[in-house]
C-alpha cells in the first residue's frame, strides 16, 4: 500500500485556468452591481450595529 502511494504522481487542478482577459463593459457592469449591492447592505449592517449599541445604552440609563 505504501509503495503505491509513493509512486503516485501529482495531478494538476481539475478545472482549467480561467483567462484573465475580461471585456471592459462586463467588468464595469460587475463593479457597478457590486456597489449597488454592497452600499445598501453595508448601510443596513451599520444601522443594525448602531441600534444594538443604542439599545444597550438606553438600558444602562434606566
Amino acid at each position: 500500500m505504501h509503495s503505491m502511494m509513493a509512486n503516485r504522481q501529482r495531478i494538476g487542478p481539475a478545472c482549467p485556468a480561467i483567462s484573465a482577459t475580461v471585456d471592459p463593459e462586463v467588468q464595469q457592469f460587475v463593479i457597478s452591481e457590486l456597489v449597488v449591492i454592497a452600499l445598501p447592505v453595508g448601510s443596513l449592517f451599520g444601522v443594525w450595529l448602531w441600534m444594538l449599541n443604542w439599545s444597550s445604552r438606553s438600558r444602562r440609563d434606566q
